[in-house]
């Protein structure tokens, strides 16, 4: 194909930008000639009433009135000749607001209600971006309940009228502009979910947001921000929880293959039927799914390496599997320890492809338990799917192959596998996985690192509870994450906001996990007391801004006293303990979110590890109670 026919059409492209331009700017266009012709017509008028005198008075203030007059076009007609000015005038100023008039009664009729509403929304939900990711994010919330606008910047999206014609609000403008998030009354919004098809539009959609909402003092508004790049995504993360984040945004980074990786092994789990000992993937395509996907097989088997010393055998298949194998290592060392990477350098598209001399023996046998087909061309992965299925006949391992939602194609290719059961035939299993569908759902999206250490802390809180013998009857709090108040929930998830801002004032930053074993990371004792009266000050000062005072005895729920709302000097050791069990357990609930901690270097210190506090080789962690709850 030549690169001219390759080129989207110039004049479509030019239209839907003057399109946007004019659906931008054509208030203050109109705005800016509507002055343009008073002006002509002021001058029209003055130098026609110096050319015949005779006919009116012609102070200022008459010519003003006069030029007024052109809009109704009163004033207009004259005897005589006229100026070009005012010719220009008398004809321009009523076609400008004329059109201005029909275009106020239409977005009067179609977007008032719109304004309206959106000037009483609260809690409601803004998707920014408008492709295939945002409506089905959109959609999702919508069926959950949640009021949705939705901000997309071209007016041409077809989707634009399909949303409004279902009832929801559609803000057109560019969302990383301020006064586009203003429309969309971002203030008072609970959620903003930025899946735009741009990494850094995404990023300074977050960044705007920020600045619109500071001070705000009402529950920090959840900022999920997507981005493409898992590799953008990791060196970002370390902003989630990052002090300059903290109080009005929560922001959460989210990416549709490193999320999705973890809902297809959950959905379709390397074992299968087989004995865990005998778990052996196959990862077809090293793209980002591909590369994700490893990660994650690494990371769910490290517990039983852990336990057993037993290294999971990874096969994988693709254009230069091996150097990109050797890169995955190079990135993370701990899983060249804990898997086998066997990589087979193949092109699938070649038409004497098969799968059976990678993975079969010579009887055609595999001890391959599931094939995971990664591509992101549907076509090349269903190819795939269906050559690995013919070369896996008779073996039974279930092949997985990604789409982006469900397609029909993969529906006809599992109408073949049912007929060719039908005969007799034994060809291996084939399964879709949407990919969008499945990673683009609000739990997922919301449910990013503030989420999962807010769980985490609350599950422990419930395993230290049961130790020491508390019920549901003595603790209210005893219950399940999604039993739980929602005030409970949101005093879990301020004691995870926390986390970086302690840690920073500690001299500790936060970075994306690379080392597996990070969860076993322990403070010295005095950092661990310096970091638990952090956590108490912060717990006082959260009970005191929900109105709760000291008073002795135990805690009172109904007069909203506690006995442990005291200077840290002042505590019990037995209350202090539970603030030091909340640091202890900080490693293991920030690997849990895919966070390792490290100490920040400062100028002029060591950096080969001799003697500084990088050369402490970590201690085992030690389980602990969790603090406590409301």
């Amino acid at each position: 194909m030549s690169a001219s026919s390759a080129a989207p059409p110039v004049r479509p492209v030019l239209s839907r930008r003057l399109a946007h331009f004019w659906w931008t700017y054509q208030w203050p266009i109109l705005v800016a000639l509507w002055l343009a012709m008073m002006v002509l017509g002021y001058i029209g008028f003055w130098l026609y009433y110096r050319t015949y005198p005779f006919e009116r008075p012609h102070t200022p203030g008459d010519l003003v009135y006069y030029t007024m007059q052109l809009v109704p076009m009163i004033s207009g007609a004259l005897p005589h000749p006229v100026p070009l000015e005012l010719e220009v005038a008398r004809h321009m100023l009523p076609i400008i607001e004329g059109y201005a008039g029909v275009v106020a009664i239409i977005i009067a009729l179609s977007g008032g209600a719109a304004v309206v509403r959106l000037a009483g929304m609260r809690n409601h939900v803004v998707v920014c971006g408008l492709g295939r990711k945002g409506a089905l994010v959109a959609h999702r919330f919508r069926e959950l309940g949640h009021t949705v606008v939705v901000v997309e910047r071209e007016v041409e999206n077809p989707l634009v009228a399909e949303y409004r014609d279902e009832g929801l609000i559609v803000v057109i403008g560019d969302a990383t502009q301020a006064q586009v998030l203003r429309r969309a009354n971002v203030r008072s919004a609970a959620h903003v979910i930025a899946v735009c098809g741009d990494d850094g539009a995404n990023a300074a959609i977050a960044g705007t947001v920020h600045a619109l909402v500071a001070g705000r003092r009402a529950k920090p508004i959840v900022c999920a921000v997507h981005v493409v790049d898992p590799r953008l995504c990791e060196l970002l993360r370390g902003q989630e929880l990052s002090p300059a984040f903290a109080g009005a945004v929560r922001l959460e980074l989210f990416n549709v293959y490193a999320v999705g990786a973890r809902e297809l092994l959950v959905e379709h789990p390397p074992a299968g039927a087989a004995e865990p000992a005998a778990t052996h993937p196959l990862v077809v395509g090293l793209g980002r799914l591909g590369r994700s996907l490893i990660q994650q097989l690494a990371r769910d088997w490290q517990p039983r390496f852990r336990e057993t010393g037993q290294r999971l055998r990874i096969s994988v298949l693709g254009l230069d599997a091996e150097r990109r194998c050797q890169t995955l290592v190079r990135r993370y060392p701990r899983l060249g320890e804990i898997c086998e990477l066997i990589p087979y350098t193949v092109d699938v598209r070649a038409v004497d492809f098969q799968c059976a001399a990678c993975v079969c023996d010579g009887q055609g046998r595999s001890d391959i338990t599931t094939a995971y087909v990664c591509f992101d061309d549907e076509m090349l992965a269903l190819g795939t799917g269906l050559t690995l299925a013919h070369d896996l006949r008779g073996c039974a391992v279930p092949i997985v192959v990604r789409v982006n939602e469900r397609a029909g194609l993969i529906a006809l290719a599992q109408a073949r596998d049912r007929r060719r059961d039908d005969v007799g035939a034994a060809a291996a299993p084939l399964y879709a996985f949407p990919l969008l569908e499945r990673s683009c759902t609000p739990d997922i999206v919301l449910g990013g690192t503030h989420e999962t250490l807010a769980r985490a802390i609350h599950e422990e809180y419930l395993l230290r509870q049961a130790e020491r013998g508390a019920t549901v009857e003595s603790n209210p709090s005893l219950v399940p994450w999604d039993e739980l108040p929602a005030r409970l929930q949101e005093a879990n998830r301020a004691q995870a906001d926390d986390i970086g801002v302690k840690l920073a004032a500690a001299g500790y930053d936060l970075e994306p996990l690379t080392d597996w074993d990070a969860d076993q990371f322990c403070f010295p004792p005095d950092e661990v007391e310096r970091l638990a009266e952090l956590e108490h000050e912060r717990w006082v000062a959260d009970y005191r801004r929900a109105g709760w005072t000291y008073g002795p005895g135990d805690k009172d729920v109904g007069a909203k006293t506690h006995p442990s709302l005291v200077p840290w000097a002042e505590l019990s050791e037995a209350e202090r303990d539970k603030d030091r069990d909340v640091v202890c357990l900080m490693p293991a609930f920030l690997a849990r979110a895919g966070f390792q901690i490290a100490r920040r270097q400062s100028r002029g210190s060591s950096t080969d590890g001799a003697d500084g506090p990088d050369s402490r080789e970590p201690e085992p962690a030690v389980a602990s109670p969790v603090g406590r709850l409301p």
